[in-house]
């Protein structure tokens, strides 16, 4: 009976210090999840009353339906809240209390932008490109072990982007080179011209033809570096970074081995730009008459901006084609008795928007005659998938020397994603629509522009394992290991 007491306790000893190091062990893991939500998260003003009755009022005017009780924080103290604004999709607030005054502000939370350690390696770099004032600066990644590895250059789409192509908050190139990096491949992202210590001249003052030479300098930066399979070496960009390396595949076939279009152009800029802009306003929920008017009178604008006018006679043009509107347009679209003044044609006339509303992407890419991926969303609406993505199809298809030259593109849905391929089971272009896919490549309602920034994802997983798993069967490369 003794013996078995003492057992009995000794097992009861065992329990509770199991207990205590389990408990301590989802303390810790409790803790490390509430780190890694602070080190992702953005806390963002946005207004600050006196009382709970404001509060309720400020949610009120802003179409906020808290999704439980408000209560708020004592001194010092911090309170978080749940709620739903006019977007339907749901948002985290934080209301703090200081000197009698309730500050609120929205939490932006990006589960998906790395947190330090991370399980490969970051170089700062600079390297040179055709124009010596240039020198773009990035940060170049590769896996911790092994090596050389295949590498990739990522190329942001329009605008003065930093390395972590930062939209609305979402820092997607950095999350596409972590993805890439850990999957094996060795990744250069850089700022873009005029952005950081980057020289150059920013957005709009460079072309899309600068920005392609910058991204064959990176190309070429990494065929010198000794952790790079220097016959493996592709682009990948976002929106016109598609176009980029687009153009950098076909201007040096030698050195682009491999090409990834996400969310690209197909259209000619003109149409591109004419499209993407109603697309936005109907997602906005504006009135169709209204719509085409805006069309049909930008469609006028953007042609003599398209034209070898000099910057003087295309403001004369763009004045004397909306001085003749008829006044039934002008009064539908606000335009004021006086007319518009010079300066609000200026947007129209910078280098880069010109030379885009001149670019055709099917010229490049029918001289595109490496393996390609082109992954489209189909609620983008800025680069609309169906009209988009059938040019670059018929574009691919023309490729001289490509393996699609002469293939007619099959669709079929697997898994529910549409895909088109080269009727012969051609493996050099993959072309995949995915569903419910905004233009940032995020799960989206309607694909409006103004849901990137309440979207939680940065790109959706989905996206990320069609292009890792594309780019490792194109060059056997294997997920990095610790």
């Amino acid at each position: 009976m003794k013996i078995r007491n003492t057992i009995m306790w000794m097992l009861l000893v065992v329990f509770w210090a199991d207990a205590a190091v389990a408990a301590k062990s989802n303390d810790k893991t409790a803790a490390t999840v509430a780190a890694r939500l602070q080190d992702t998260t953005i806390k963002r003003y946005w207004f600050s009353v006196g009382s709970a009755a404001e509060l309720k009022s400020a949610f009120a005017r802003r179409q906020v339906q808290l999704t439980g009780p408000l209560t708020l924080p004592a001194e010092g103290q911090t309170m978080q809240l749940d709620g739903v604004g006019p977007s339907g999709i749901g948002s985290h607030f934080v209301i703090e209390q200081k000197a009698g005054q309730f500050h609120l502000y929205a939490e932006r939370r990006r589960p998906q932008h790395p947190v330090a350690p991370l399980p490969y390696l970051t170089q700062d770099v600079v390297f040179d490109t055709a124009n010596p004032e240039v020198s773009p600066v990035g940060t170049f990644s590769y896996p911790s072990q092994g090596g050389p590895f295949p590498a990739v250059v990522l190329v942001a789409g329009t605008g003065a982007h930093n390395r972590d192509g930062n939209v609305s908050l979402h820092k997607t190139l950095l999350v596409l080179a972590d993805h890439l990096t850990r999957q094996g491949f060795a990744v250069l992202r850089y700022d873009k011209r005029g952005v950081g210590l980057t020289g150059g001249a920013a957005h709009p003052a460079s072309t899309t033809e600068d920005y392609a030479a910058d991204a064959l300098g990176a190309v070429r930066f990494l065929k010198m570096q000794p952790q790079v399979k220097s016959d493996q070496i592709g682009v990948l960009g976002h929106s016109e970074g598609g176009l980029i390396a687009a153009m950098a595949a076909a201007q040096a076939p030698a050195e682009v081995n491999f090409i990834v279009l996400l969310a690209a152009p197909g259209l000619k800029g003109l149409e591109l730009k004419t499209g993407q802009d109603a697309a936005a306003r109907r997602a906005d929920g504006m009135p169709e008459h209204l719509v085409l008017a805006n069309q049909q009178q930008e469609r006028q604008l953007y042609e003599i901006a398209a034209s070898s006018l000099s910057h003087q006679e295309a403001i004369t043009a763009m004045q004397a084609a909306t001085a003749a509107l008829p006044q039934a347009t002008k009064t539908l679209l606000d335009i004021p008795p006086e007319g518009i003044p010079d300066w609000a044609y200026e947007s129209l006339l910078t280098p880069w928007f010109r030379r885009f509303l001149q670019l055709d992407p099917a010229h490049y890419l029918s001289q595109v005659q490496c393996p390609v991926l082109v992954l489209q969303g189909a609620k983008d609406v800025q680069v609309p998938a169906t009209e988009n993505l059938q040019r670059i199809r018929e574009a691919l298809g023309k490729a001289a020397g490509s393996k699609t030259a002469g293939a007619k593109a099959v669709d079929a849905t697997v898994a529910g994603e549409k895909t088109a391929i080269a009727q012969g089971g051609n493996p050099q272009v993959k072309v995949l629509l995915l569903p419910e896919l905004n233009h940032l490549l995020q799960q989206a309602r309607t694909g409006a522009v103004h849901e990137y920034l309440l979207i939680e994802q940065t790109i959706a997983p989905v996206a990320l394992g069609h292009i890792s798993s594309w780019m490792q069967q194109l060059t056997k490369a294997r997920p990095a290991t610790n």
